[in-house]
């Protein structure tokens, strides 16, 4: 793979304990060493919702919660995959986050607690210029965390990939006690059809690293001012941009912290 980054995913892939690790990653749930947790979901299966609530899909429970009619299906794709999806109205969608919404977290960046995140995904776009879509780890709550009108999203804590309203190419932010930084990743990162591998390396609290399909980009890289002190869960978000529909399908997500 280009542009290996020592810590991160090299392609290498082993099930240790029923959660995948890649390379440097390290082990995860086995018993005697125990140097890391984390979470793998393939989305195998999934409850057809179009309205808030918990599904569990057999190796995790997610909150979904949509701004009026938006819904999740379980896709029909080989691996498992599942597809969020908002409604053809305006500034409506849907979102999930791993766990509950009251604000507990099991993933938290501290110092020397290194973080590994990845998820494979790809949105089937409705609108040609509005848009909006969420990959990542956000403070949980109630909330939305794509704002109306493709503005700056409002929650405090948060870390990953977005795009929206009028933008053609991902972003990758941070927000640390709602300071906020969102940083372009520049040609070649279009927003497509096409699946593509979504993942960043959290250094403790000192430097994150961004990479997409795997190699390193530069122009994500985020600094300490704006990297999450609380507790964050990987999540997932759609938002029309006007009155056509637009969908994500994830087909996996990958959190690793050390303990």
């Amino acid at each position: 793979m280009a542009n290996r980054q020592p810590g991160y995913i090299d392609g290498r892939r082993s099930r240790v304990g029923g959660v995948p690790t890649w390379g440097p990653v390290p082990s995860v749930l086995t018993p005697g060493t125990m140097e890391a947790y984390g979470i793998f979901d393939d989305f195998l299966s999934c409850e057809d919702l179009a309205a808030n609530g918990a599904f569990p899909t057999g190796q995790a429970t997610w909150e979904f919660l949509e701004a009026t009619i938006g819904t999740i299906d379980q896709a029909d794709e080989v691996g498992g995959a599942i597809i969020i999806a908002s409604p053809a109205t305006i500034n409506e969608g849907g979102q999930i986050i791993l766990g509950s919404n009251a604000g507990g977290s099991a993933f938290k960046p501290a110092a020397g607690k290194h973080l590994w995140f990845e998820a494979r995904a790809k949105v089937v776009i409705g609108s040609a210029d509005h848009f909006n879509y969420f990959i990542g780890l956000v403070e949980p709550e109630a909330t939305d965390i794509l704002t109306n009108a493709g503005a700056i999203p409002t929650n405090d804590e948060i870390i990953g990939f977005i795009v929206r309203d009028t933008e053609s190419n991902w972003s990758f932010m941070g927000s640390k006690s709602d300071t906020q930084d969102i940083r372009g990743l520049g040609a070649g990162r279009v927003v497509d059809t096409s699946y593509h591998y979504f993942g960043f390396y959290v250094n403790g609290v000192t430097d994150v690293t961004c990479y997409y399909d795997r190699a390193e980009v530069a122009a994500g890289a985020l600094a300490t001012a704006y990297i999450p002190i609380l507790g964050i869960m990987p999540a997932f978000a759609v938002k029309a941009g006007d009155g056509n529909i637009e969908s994500m399908t994830v087909d996996y997500i990958m959190c690793v912290q050390l303990r």
